[in-house]
């Protein structure tokens, strides 16, 4: 009688699991990556002070240099990205030494620890014409990043890599991206109008739009980004004195616009816009204009929130991260 109804348990168990499973939705086979769930303390804020990492608290106090290597005028630091779990970041590494015709240049992307220890290089650009446009570090320990060559080709490639520097691949996609979800099931891509979401499996392998979004100005786009989770597309631009985000619902196809930074100054203004590991809160950093040095903003993106900000240490930062 015991060994029946053993039995019976494990026939009612299978039932139920071949029930969960046939009811399960499988008509959107590309998803974003909900396991990325992020920072849910206080923001650790990483600013990009020309060629220095620093690390500043939320309200722009404690300021420490973790990394340096400004060598001259030349050196910067032409992108950053962190690792979703806050541990490691990659930079993209420019230097330039030496007098014309007989320059010393580096172009590469670089790794370290958030603590500035295990500085490595990872890759070396093929050439001094071609930039980084997009960077992200990934969750599974792959880097995506696209080369954009300006002059003779105006071409941009998008590839994947290893984060010891191994595996090098093509990722078969030629646009200006500007940004691949943590999956990199989605790419971000600047169009004409504004943007377009894009899906790298379909037109057997390709690539094709999934979704785009028109932008009334797209002189006064800057950039535009997924959040970590791959839920959301963030794209920040300026729109008569007013920078708005707009925040794209990627699995709805849906859109809602909320203002950041109000009461802009009359002359030329220079932003940039990252969201942080959790998905919600984001930073913005203004300079030029009348400002003496940048400032920035911490905002919320699920509260429309946004914090008093504050003005960094060096006329010179021009981009908070923040994890």
């Amino acid at each position: 009688m015991k060994n029946c109804n053993t039995f019976l348990k494990l026939c009612l168990a299978l039932l139920v699991l071949t029930l969960i499973s046939c009811s399960e939705d499988t008509s959107n086979p590309v998803e974003p990556n909900p396991s990325v769930s992020g920072n849910t303390g206080d923001l650790k804020l990483f600013v990009i002070d020309t060629a220095k990492v620093n690390t500043i608290s939320m309200t722009g106090t404690n300021e420490a240099t973790i990394l340096n290597k400004l060598v001259n005028s030349s050196s910067y630091f032409a992108g950053f990205s962190l690792s979703p779990d806050g541990k490691k970041f990659v930079y993209v590494n420019h230097q330039m030494t030496g007098q014309y015709p007989n320059w010393i240049i580096v172009n590469e992307i670089r790794m370290a620890k958030t603590d500035g220890t295990g500085d490595t290089k990872l890759y070396d650009l093929p050439n001094a014409q071609k930039y980084v446009d997009a960077l992200r570090y990934c969750s599974d320990g792959k880097i995506f990043f696209t080369l954009f060559e300006n002059y003779p080709a105006n071409t941009s490639e998008a590839f994947i890599i290893n984060d010891d520097g191994t595996g090098l691949e093509n990722a078969n996609y030629n646009g200006k991206l500007l940004d691949a979800t943590d999956n990199r099931s989605y790419y971000l891509e600047k169009s004409p109008t504004g943007v377009r979401i894009i899906d790298p499996t379909v037109d057997n392998g390709a690539g094709g739009v999934y979704y785009s979004e028109n932008i009334a100005d797209t002189d006064n786009m800057k950039g535009g980004e997924f959040t970590n989770d791959g839920k959301y597309a963030v794209i920040p631009f300026i729109d008569g004195n007013v920078i708005k985000a707009r925040i794209i619902d990627v699995q709805a196809k849906t859109s809602i616009t909320i203002p950041l930074v109000n009461n802009l100054p009359s002359d030329w203004i220079y932003y940039t816009l990252h969201m942080a590991s959790d998905s919600k809160r984001g930073v913005i950093t203004l300079s030029g204009g009348d400002y003496v040095r940048s400032k920035t903003y911490v905002f919320d993106t699920k509260t429309g929130v946004v914090n008093a900000p504050f003005e960094n240490n060096d006329d010179t930062v021009s981009a908070v991260y923040a994890w």
